[in-house]
Order: structure tokens, then C-alpha cells, then sequence
């Protein structure tokens, strides 16, 4: 099976595209705050977004996962993640706060399953991390498509469209910091079962 399938070009395309892509159109083209502008680039994303949903779906149906793939896949992710929010902040269409928070969290993850890796154990994916990845999709593209934040074009629009996007920020923002403390239980109890043989077979 060659390394350079079809779910793995996908997943090339997000890794490269999206640190380029997504940081030049967001800083450049958000500040104008166009409605219809904001949709397009709201595709865009969504575009790269789905890039992670076919490589897992085609890699599963097909019989295509490869190591490369593998090793590609979350770091492509991150990328898409990081230069989204980034982007945005440079554009003024996020809290800082926010953005540390959601980049923290994920390089918290990273040490989590690296710990986990060089003990020989996994931190798996849970529902309700992939629920927090599905509601941080959805809050990045309404924070895009959002022509509000900082042009005052109605008072009724703009404290509506506001909210629902701070209600967003919040549950998304909620929904990442609840499931890595749900990743860390499940890494502290394979860890200290993991501690607890090891340290039970050096006594015998």
C-alpha cells in the first residue's frame, strides 16, 4: 500500500494549505468586515475542516490507514486549529484570552500523550473530545462569518450576533478545558495502574 493514498494527500493538502492560506486571507480580508466576504471565507475553512473528517472516513472505509497517516493527521489538525485562531487574533476577531486557553489546552494534550507514548500506553479519543472538536469547528466559522465585533451596524444585530458567539466561545471554551481534564483522569489511572505492576513485579 503506497504511504501517499488518497486520505494522506488529504491530509498533506490541510497541513500545508492551512498555515498559509488561512493567515493571509483572515488578516487581510476579515477587517472589512463584508457579510458575503465573511461567508466565503467561512467556506474556506470549513473546507480545510472537512479535510479531517474524509482522511479518517476514507483511511476507515478503504483499509487505507498507514503510519504515515497517522503520524500526519493530529499534527495537521493542530495546524489548522492554531493558524485559525492566530489569524483571528491578529484580525481582532477573538479575545486573546480565548486563544490562549484553546492553543494551551491542545499543547497540554500533546505532553499528555507523549508521557503516555514513552510508557507504553494511550490517551484515546473520547466523545466528548470529539464533541469539543465539533463545537470549536462551529464556533470559529459563526466568529468568521461575524461581520460585528467591532463595526456598530444596528444595535439589535449586533448585540444578537454577539451573543450567540460569546455563548459559543464559552461552551467551546468549557467543552475543551472538561474534556482535558477527562483525558488527564484516564492518563493518571493507566499511569498509576501502569506504576502500580511495575512497582508490584519489582517486589516480587
Amino acid at each position: 500500500m503506497t504511504p501517499f493514498n488518497l486520505p494522506t494527500k488529504l491530509t498533506l493538502i490541510r497541513l500545508a494549505l492551512s498555515p498559509i492560506v488561512l493567515p493571509f486571507l483572515f488578516v487581510y480580508l476579515l477587517p472589512l468586515n463584508n457579510f458575503l466576504l465573511n461567508i466565503v471565507l467561512g467556506l474556506v475553512f470549513v473546507g480545510f475542516s472537512l479535510t479531517d473528517f474524509f482522511d479518517g472516513y476514507l483511511a476507515r472505509k478503504y483499509d487505507q490507514e498507514t503510519a504515515l497517516g497517522t503520524i500526519l493527521d493530529p499534527i495537521a489538525d493542530k495546524f489548522l486549529l492554531y493558524s485559525a485562531l492566530i489569524a483571528l487574533l491578529v484580525a481582532q476577531k477573538i479575545f486573546f484570552f480565548w486563544v490562549i486557553i484553546l492553543i494551551g489546552r491542545e499543547f497540554f494534550m500533546m505532553g499528555l500523550r507523549q508521557v503516555a507514548l514513552e510508557h507504553n500506553f494511550s490517551v484515546h479519543v473520547s466523545s466528548l473530545g470529539k464533541l469539543k472538536t465539533a463545537f470549536q469547528m462551529i464556533c470559529l466559522i459563526f466568529i468568521i462569518v461575524n461581520p460585528y465585533q467591532a463595526v456598530g451596524l444596528g444595535f439589535h444585530g449586533q448585540a444578537l450576533c454577539n451573543s450567540i458567539e460569546l455563548a459559543l466561545i464559552f461552551v467551546a471554551v468549557s467543552l475543551s478545558v472538561i474534556s482535558a481534564l477527562f483525558y488527564y483522569r484516564s492518563f493518571i489511572k493507566q499511569f498509576t495502574t501502569k506504576y502500580e505492576l511495575m512497582h508490584g513485579h519489582k517486589e516480587v
